[in-house]
């Protein structure tokens, strides 16, 4: 249940105070993230300005206005719950992602920002949909990238995979916000349509045949869960061949390469099983109709 919070109320001079002093009051280390109580009473306490306060001390670089649901302009209507709000949001797909639907009607505070891309990077903008998240660390921003039927994507040798573009209409991009350089990224979670990219290494490593949907990882930055053009048993396309329609998943380690055989799946389902966290069903597998 979300918790009640105040409306935005805070001064431009007063929000800018909060923000000084919470970064003043942040835990030393390699992402100096405030510690859970502090988290925890800022949305409590200050609600969209305390989401606006972790978004400026954690994410600096990415530039986003913090709206409420159902301004004229955003995606998503208001919503009773948080459940509500995400099965609206997710629509057709909800059906699929119970596990995922569970954790998300677990939100403290629920909101809608606005991202400025940024100019000449390959940088999603709009709006995304906010989740606030309980953690041990105290709350953590879930965001929904915005629907979208007509994804931007560009990787040599591929066409935009069906599932991804099914998936896309609902949210191009899905996952526990950790922006680059300013950029709109999530980790983990399904990358915005700019961000899929084929591994790219030196010729050693054959990597034509893999789209990455999920965060560059590894040694390289190059590693994560890929789509793979190549199934199990079969023999491997040349590079750029068409997709015959029949893909499959592999686990791409940067530095040691594919971590096992690529597996035929059921992409909802295990994105469902990913986002959730659970080690006995995070590698994927075909679900049942």
């Amino acid at each position: 249940m979300c918790l009640e919070v105040q409306p935005m109320t805070l001064s431009t001079a007063g929000l800018k105070s909060l923000i000084t002093s919470t970064r003043k009051t942040m835990k030393a280390g390699a992402s100096y993230i405030p510690d859970a109580k502090l988290r925890t009473s800022l949305l409590a306490e200050h609600g969209r300005d305390g989401v606006r306060v972790l978004l400026a001390c954690e994410h600096p670089a990415w530039a986003a206005e913090v709206v409420e649901l159902g301004h004229p302009e955003c995606p998503w209507p208001e919503a009773a719950t948080p459940l509500e709000l995400a099965t609206a949001a997710f629509g057709p797909l909800a059906q699929h992602l119970p596990r995922l639907l569970k954790r998300l009607s677990g939100a403290t505070l629920t909101c809608a920002v606005r991202h400025k891309p940024q100019d000449d990077a390959p940088d999603l903008g709009g709006w995304f949909l906010v989740y606030a998240l309980p953690e041990r660390s105290g709350p953590v921003l879930w965001i929904g990238g915005p629907p979208d039927p007509n994804p931007e994507f560009t990787a040599e040798g591929w066409e935009l995979p069906s599932e991804l573009r099914t998936f896309y209409r609902q949210h191009n991009g899905f996952g526990v916000l950790l922006d680059e350089f300013g950029w709109t990224g999530v980790s983990p979670g399904v990358q915005p349509s700019v961000q899929l990219a084929v591994p790219a290494l030196d010729a050693k490593v054959k990597t034509s045949d893999l789209l990455r949907l999920s965060r560059g990882e590894g040694d390289a930055g190059e590693g994560g869960w890929c789509f793979t053009q190549a199934r199990s048993g079969a023999r491997k396309k040349k590079p750029g061949a068409p997709s015959d329609g029949a893909l499959s998943i592999v686990d791409f380690d940067d530095r040691l390469g594919i971590r096992g055989e690529p597996v035929p799946f059921d992409f909802l389902g295990f994105f469902d099983r990913w986002m959730v966290g659970d080690p006995k069903d995070e590698l994927p597998i075909a679900e049942s109709p």
